[in-house]
């Protein structure tokens, strides 16, 4: 036998046996390397050495095993797989066919898209906190580094509980295939994973999201703080220094307060009970609340019924100025009812109220009764300020009848005091019912002068506004002498 043929007897001998350790150690999940296994030496994929299976192969540099496969933008040494594949490979798909391929480190990788993988059955995931990672294919044998789980990408990110999805879209589209889940499916897409495509990919376990390692330094994640109040969420950074993620940004929860911040986020600002919204303000203002501005600032709210906020003052004194029952009372539609009075002996009315702003009107109605004393009568309406004493801030209009008016004119506006009169007799003898005559020369009799009045208070032009209360008393008897040229009609 020539040497020629010894050497290629050789070979095929050799050839044999690795074949068939080949095929004694493709049984479990990885395969060992001729020589002690990839990983250690050489160069190209993943650290194998050329011509080894994952390691890089070319015209000048064959396969000691198996085909020289184009794996995106290089070639490698592939077998079929399954079974398992040799350490430092992993099993993906290619082209519509299972092989394993060198782990190039894609794994977590940071990625805006899949082409940023590096190996073309790779895909590029969102996690739940938002982070984007390279997440390598499993689709053929379900095989995952530790820590990490063999899920469709059409279920991925779980929920926010962390249970899995039924069905949904990658984040990339298309990167995890146009598969659906096998549950029965919706008339939107198919029912079955498609063939000869990547759809499963290595995706951490919880808390779901990429270990944070010198290959993610700076990557961004969602983070949050929770406590009883609420959760606030933020984001924190990779340091690949520390293998931490760090500085998250979410605030701590707190007790709403009126500041136009959203202190428990929940969405909204300045929401709950002004009251304690406003409470390191001070206590509550006295016959008042607090009221929380959109701004953002504590100030007076609605006053009590029958309390107003006048003068104006610091804030701290509530309102602290009565007013009378009935308000608002400031037009001749909606008077206040203050009762009656008659000519009769100790028959009086008093009227009480208190102006409760500047610009602040009352207006009283009350009825007047002229009873029949037969050849007299006594009827005199007087109405005088009784308070305060002296009176330097109030005047009152009076409306005489039936027909009242918010703008009166006439004797009987802008005055402090009032009298009509019939209690008496003028000096022709043509005025005034006491007594009552009817020689047959004068034509005075006693008559049924019975009417209502509306008396209008408010401030006069120029007085200091104050919270003074004022009374009114009025009387049908008189009381002044009843002067025909001055007070009585």
């Amino acid at each position: 036998m020539s040497l020629g043929h010894r050497n290629h007897g050789r070979i095929v001998l050799i050839g044999a046996f690795v074949a068939a350790l080949f095929a004694a150690c493709a049984q479990g999940n990885h395969v060992e390397q001729p020589g002690g296994g990839g990983g250690a030496g050489g160069e190209g994929g993943g650290g194998i050495p050329p011509g080894q299976i994952g390691g890089p192969c070319g015209d000048d540099v064959p396969c000691e095993q198996g085909d020289c496969t184009v794996v995106g933008a290089n070639k490698f040494c592939t077998v079929p797989c399954p079974p398992g594949c040799p350490d430092g490979t992993y099993c993906a798909i290619i082209n519509g066919d299972s092989i394993c391929v060198p782990d190039l480190g894609s794994q977590c990788l940071p990625c805006t898209t899949k082409l940023q993988c590096l190996n073309p059955s790779d895909t590029c995931l969102r996690a739940p906190a938002g982070d984007r990672f390279c997440a390598r294919d499993c689709t053929t044998d379900g095989q995952c580094p530790n820590g990490f789980t063999c899920l469709e990408g059409a279920k991925y990110p779980p929920k926010p509980d962390g249970e899995m999805p039924d069905a949904g879209p990658p984040d990339d589209a298309g990167d995890a295939g146009d598969a659906g889940s096998d549950d029965g499916g919706t008339d939107a897409g198919p029912t079955k994973p498609p063939q000869g495509e990547a759809y499963k990919f290595c995706v951490p376990n919880v808390p779901f999201s990429c270990p944070c390692s010198e290959k993610r330094d700076g990557v961004e994640k969602d983070c949050s703080n929770s406590n009883d109040y609420g959760t606030c969420t933020g984001v924190e950074m990779c340091n690949g220094d520390t293998a931490k993620f760090e500085g998250c940004t979410a605030k701590v929860p707190a007790a709403e307060t009126c500041n136009a911040l959203d202190d428990d986020c929940d969405g909204m600002i300045n929401e709950g009970d002004p009251n304690e919204l406003c409470s390191a303000e001070g206590p509550v203002p006295p016959h008042a609340s607090w009221v929380c501005t959109a701004q953002g600032s504590c100030d007076l709210g609605p006053c009590e019924p029958g309390w107003a906020s006048y003068p104006p003052g610091p804030i701290s004194n509530g309102c602290a100025c009565p007013v009378e029952m009935g308000e608002p009372n400031d037009l001749c539609a909606n008077a206040t009812a203050a009762g009656s009075v008659s000519d009769t002996a100790g028959s009086s009315l008093t009227i009480t109220g208190t102006l409760g702003g500047a610009n602040d009107v009352d207006v009283w109605s009350f009825d007047t009764v002229d009873t029949n004393e037969v050849t007299t009568n006594s009827y005199h309406v007087s109405i005088d300020f009784v308070a305060p004493t002296p009176n330097d801030e109030f005047v009152i209009d009076v409306i005489r009848g039936d027909a009242c008016t918010d703008t009166p004119t006439g004797g009987g506006a802008g005055i402090t005091s009032y009298d009509w009169c019939v209690d008496g007799k003028s000096a022709d003898g043509l005025s005034g019912e006491v007594p009552c005559a009817n020689d047959g020369s004068q034509p005075v009799h006693c008559n049924n002068n019975s009417t209502k009045y509306f008396v209008r208070v408010y401030r006069k032009l120029g007085a200091q506004g104050s919270c003074t209360q004022y009374s009114l008393l009025v009387t049908a008897k008189g009381g002044d002498p009843c002067d025909f040229t001055q007070k009585c009609q």
